[in-house]
């Protein structure tokens, strides 16, 4: 943001500065400067005062950016016993009259990803973006969906058609930790990715045996499971992407000072940046300060999209305070008349090894540093701060399996979510609490995208959802309480972290449609496309005479 508003305003940089409060969930339509904010910093810079626009219900829902509009027709070839041999995907996306991210590069991530978890040996991709006069389109936590929604849609519908049970069918062209690393037809590599995994771990969690032996004995009840498998793309490192910095004070008192060029938008960085300094250090979680989103004292950052934070201000976080680690034992080493490498640090102290009683505390090592500096060993700089900065893979890639049951109501063609579980591959978890977190948000807007959220036009191009009267969010009263399962499979980097933010989002689409369209599929029903509400229910049972 500071270096767009340089530009705009025909200011050096340094002229610029930027501060971000909280700013509750972002999902997408925050990552990018817009319309609306160019001019508010243009008039209050004319004007030479402060200038305040406040967005109303209205505005937002038919004038901002809008999530995805897309089709993708996809055609698969499967060999003996399901093997599934090649898959071609064709992918139209709605642009609107504006071109936000969001059409083109996201496209051909999308192409890249569309073998997903699977074994194929051949895969075929084409994109078209069409400009239409509704608004621009905006990622939507999670823009590479589409390789998972299309895919997961379709091997359930392949399973119906070949016979064999969806779970079975996925069981059998799952990649598995086994065939790590793994090459995709269209060059990609994952390196440590476990879809097999994931997927026998939530079939076991929502019990898919009894449950289709409970499908088929209920008589009158339209009950469905859906299944959707995913591997995610996360981690986003490209150009000025591709890193992030950190810097870590210590001051007098022993405390410290961590400031990242991040700005959270609700994925609990202030606790887990804090978690691995501390760990690092062998410090309290209170002794820690965090800065962020404050252009005059943090880092060069660009940002938190892109499922990024864990991977590269994680490992920021880690670097900077093995950094500072390697100083605060020097000093104390050098103190202590003992070698650095008989030193450990824990609980505020820097110790000998295997003696915690013989040390110094971490104010008395910062005194020495700043106040008795005279007396460090040669060589060694005053005081005790560092710099650093990250630099990441392009993608690190994440994994999970959603398993969803439902009821369908045939006379009202209300959907009710019965249970759902996750299984999620995140590499190591800083804090499985804001792991789950994550999940069950991301879970909570696909549910809403599937059943509840839409933004029709008529045929003159008026938007028709004006207000939440129209635009129907989903509330705790429509999200089931939804069941975690984790496994760890660590990434080639230092912490072995992976993404998580989107995953949620990613994965659930596919999950609630397949659920639904397993309910309705022995009434002779197809269903193509969401979102699912009552009324397209009805008109889909209609069509299939049921």
């Amino acid at each position: 943001m500071q270096a767009f508003y340089a530009r705009l305003l025909g200011l050096p940089q340094n002229r610029v500065r930027v501060r971000t409060p909280d700013v509750g969930g972002g999902f997408g339509l925050k990552v990018f400067s817009m319309r609306d904010e160019w001019a508010v910093v243009l008039a209050a810079t004319l004007l030479g005062k402060p200038v305040r626009w406040i967005e109303d219900r209205y505005e937002n829902l038919v004038a901002s950016s809008h999530s995805r509009d897309e089709k993708m027709t996809l055609s698969a070839a499967f060999g003996p016993a399901g093997i599934l041999r090649a898959l071609k995907a064709e992918h139209v996306e709605n642009s609107g009259a504006y071109p936000y991210a969001g059409s083109g590069t996201v496209s051909g991530v999308v192409g890249l990803c569309v073998p997903g978890p699977y074994k194929v040996v051949h895969s075929s991709y084409s994109a078209e973006a069409v400009f239409t006069n509704t608004c621009g389109r905006a990622p939507y936590r999670g823009p590479f969906l589409m390789e998972t929604v299309g895919p997961e849609q379709l091997m359930d519908a392949a399973a119906r058609q070949l016979g064999i049970d969806p779970l079975e069918l996925r069981r059998r062209n799952a990649l598995s930790a086994a065939d790590m690393p793994h090459t995709l037809p269209t060059g990609m590599v994952y390196d440590s990715v476990t879809p097999l995994e994931t997927l026998e771990q939530a079939a076991e969690l929502i019990g898919y045996e009894e449950f289709r032996a409970e499908q088929a004995r209920a008589r009158g009840r339209h009950l469905g499971i859906g299944i959707s498998l995913c591997v995610e793309p996360s981690a986003v490192a490209f150009g000025a992407m591709g890193t992030e910095g950190a810097v870590l004070r210590m001051d007098t008192s022993g405390r410290l000072q961590l400031a990242l060029g991040s700005s959270s938008t609700g994925m609990s960085l202030e606790t887990t940046m804090a978690q691995v300094v501390a760990e690092e250090l062998g410090c309290d979680l209170d002794d820690i300060t965090f800065t962020q989103g404050d252009t005059a004292v943090t880092p060069y950052g660009a940002g938190t999209q892109g499922s990024r934070s864990a991977v590269l201000y994680g490992n920021a976080a880690r670097l900077v305070a093995e950094t500072v680690r390697g100083k605060v034992l020097a000093i104390a080493a050098h103190a202590m008349e003992a070698a650095p490498e008989d030193l450990d640090v824990g609980e505020g102290r820097a110790f000998v090894r295997g003696v915690p009683a013989k040390g110094l505390s971490f104010a008395e090592i910062a005194q020495l540093a700043y106040a008795g500096h005279d007396l460090l060993p040669p060589g060694l700089s005053a005081g005790i701060e560092a710099v650093t900065r990250f630099k990441a893979p392009q993608l690190t890639f994440c994994n999970a399996c959603h398993v969803c049951t439902c009821e369908v109501d045939t006379e009202t063609g209300l959907v009710r979510i019965l249970r759902y579980v996750v299984s999620e591959d995140c590499g190591r978890m800083i804090n499985p609490k804001i792991v789950e977190g994550q999940i069950f948000g991301g879970v909570a807007q696909g549910i809403g995208g599937v059943l509840y959220e839409h933004l029709p036009y008529d045929e003159e191009g008026n938007p028709l959802s004006s207000t939440f009267a129209d635009y129907l969010v989903p509330t705790a009263a429509e999200i089931p309480e939804i069941e975690c399962a984790h496994l760890e499979s660590p990434a080639a980097n230092g912490l072995g972290v992976k993404g998580v933010g989107e995953g949620g989002a990613v994965a659930s689409p596919a999950a609630v449609f397949n659920a639904v369209a397993d309910a309705l599929a022995p009434l002779g029903v197809v269903l193509r496309g969401t979102p699912l509400g009552p009324r397209q229910i009805l008109d889909a049972l209609e069509a299939a005479g049921s």
